[in-house]
């Protein structure tokens, strides 16, 4: 069955707009996925490790009938590919992250995979750009739409959009 997924994309390091948008590129040459909606990209502070650089990020809307386990293989295959090391520790600078944060009626709860992704509602370098794309998505689990999350969200920290911010 073919249903809405989103996932959050980030770079710190290296041209981070280009590895954001070689990322969206793999993911819409995949026959299994459609790329139909990309959030503008967000220039954010760091959290958890804050000395190293701010990053890149946006949320994109794909509909796929890929399985949620399979969704995270291609997400890893294309981490690997733009030079993210296979072991890195958690929250350190990155080439690329492809994280999954929602599909429209699944959950999932693994070691390895969590549906929705359990620190969305804390993050808004996630819930900015998503709620710039698709503001009324339910979320499962949560019972709220993103832009409700986002309103309840008590992350402070900068979210700037990216083309704005250079225009000004």
């Amino acid at each position: 069955m073919t249903e809405l997924v989103y996932l959050g994309i980030g770079s710190n390091i290296g041209d981070r707009e280009s590895n954001i948008f070689t990322a969206i590129a793999a993911l819409d040459v995949r026959d299994e996925i459609s790329v139909k909606r990309t959030a503008s990209i967000y220039e954010t502070e760091p959290m958890y490790k804050t000395d190293q650089s701010t990053f890149f990020n946006t949320v994109v809307e794909l509909e796929s009938d890929l399985q949620p386990e399979t969704m995270l293989q291609v997400c890893q295959g294309i981490e690997l590919m733009l030079g993210r090391p296979q072991n890195h520790e958690k929250n350190e600078p990155r080439v690329i992250d492809l994280d999954i944060l929602a599909y429209e009626t699944k959950s999932v709860d693994l070691i390895n995979l969590k549906i929705p992704h359990p620190q969305l509602f804390a993050r808004k370098f996630v819930l900015v750009p998503w709620a710039e794309i698709s503001p009324n998505f339910m979320v499962q689990d949560y019972g709220r739409s993103v832009s409700e999350l986002l309103t309840l969200c008590p992350d402070t920290s900068s979210v700037q959009n990216h083309k704005l911010e250079k225009t000004a």
